[in-house]
């Protein structure tokens, strides 16, 4: 059964595949209280727009300061790494660019929620720490593990290029 607050597929843009075919389409552009598609604005901000509750799988803005000032971000920044990390995952070389768009969008929505939590943490403190990230996804072992994976295979990296720069320098030296 389709929830009410999502538009039928006749009233969702069609780029020539069926519901069926794309299921993900009803989030890509959904129709305005106008009548005019509505771009720029996340699902949940359309149905809030539009006096309609949110679904589940969505956040609301409801603890966000309304009078705080809302920053554009620019849209597509991260579209090519998107693509190809969801090839990588199984999906087609080439996905809808509406599609790219909304993982674009639940992705920075969920950075952009991770920073804000993590900076409250550190808020205490003074200062942000990668150990503020690490406490909050402390949690969800698979995020941990490969985060502290990434972290250290980062050191490692910073050893070995400040190992190659010291050997650059003593061969110039000697070189001279």
């Amino acid at each position: 059964m389709q929830n009410p607050a999502t538009p039928t597929p006749a009233a969702a843009p069609s780029k020539g595949k069926s519901a069926a075919q794309n299921p993900s389409e009803h989030h890509a552009a959904t129709t305005a209280p106008s009548g005019t598609p509505s771009k720029g604005k996340s699902a949940a901000a359309q149905a809030a727009a539009a006096g309609q509750g949110s679904s589940s799988h969505h956040h609301s803005a409801a603890g966000a300061d309304a009078s705080a000032p809302t920053l554009k971000r620019k849209r597509g920044v991260f579209q090519k790494d998107l693509q190809h990390m969801m090839y990588g995952f199984g999906d087609d070389p080439n996905p809808l660019p509406e599609t790219v768009a909304l993982v674009e969008d639940i992705v920075v929505e969920y950075v952009t929620d991770l920073v804000h939590k993590a900076q409250n943490v550190a808020s205490k403190r003074g200062k942000l720490l990668t150990e503020d990230f690490l406490y909050l996804i402390r949690k969800d072992l698979r995020k941990l593990h490969r985060a502290t994976e990434l972290l250290s295979m980062n050191e490692e990296l910073k050893q070995a290029r400040k190992a190659f720069d010291v050997d650059e320098e003593t061969l110039a030296t000697n070189a001279i």
